[in-house]
């Protein structure tokens, strides 16, 4: 197994669909669901908006979920999503 992480840089007014795009690409790169991901305060403000439920304290939480997988926030680029995982050499895509 080799841990791997991916970085994404999303507008600051991206929609759910273009996050939804962007967290894929994990998946197309290395054939697995990331781990988890963090994300730079404004993109997980910017998530708690677009998917928290309405009964979700999260404007006073530091984690979310996405399709299962944890979003934390966390101090980097703003802008940026960080995803990680374990992958199986033997599975993922050529490069």
């Amino acid at each position: 197994m080799e841990h791997v992480r991916r970085e994404i840089r999303l507008r600051e007014a991206f929609d759910a669909r273009e996050f939804a795009r962007a967290f894929g690409t994990f998946r197309e790169l290395y054939k697995v669901a990331p781990e988890r991901a963090t994300c730079a305060p404004d993109v997980f403000a910017r998530c708690c908006v677009l998917f928290a439920t309405a009964s979700a304290t999260h404007r006073h939480s530091t984690q979310l979920r996405f399709e299962g997988v944890p979003l934390g926030a966390a101090i980097l680029a703003p802008g940026t999503l960080a995803m990680e995982g374990e992958v199986d050499e033997t599975e993922m895509g050529d490069w």
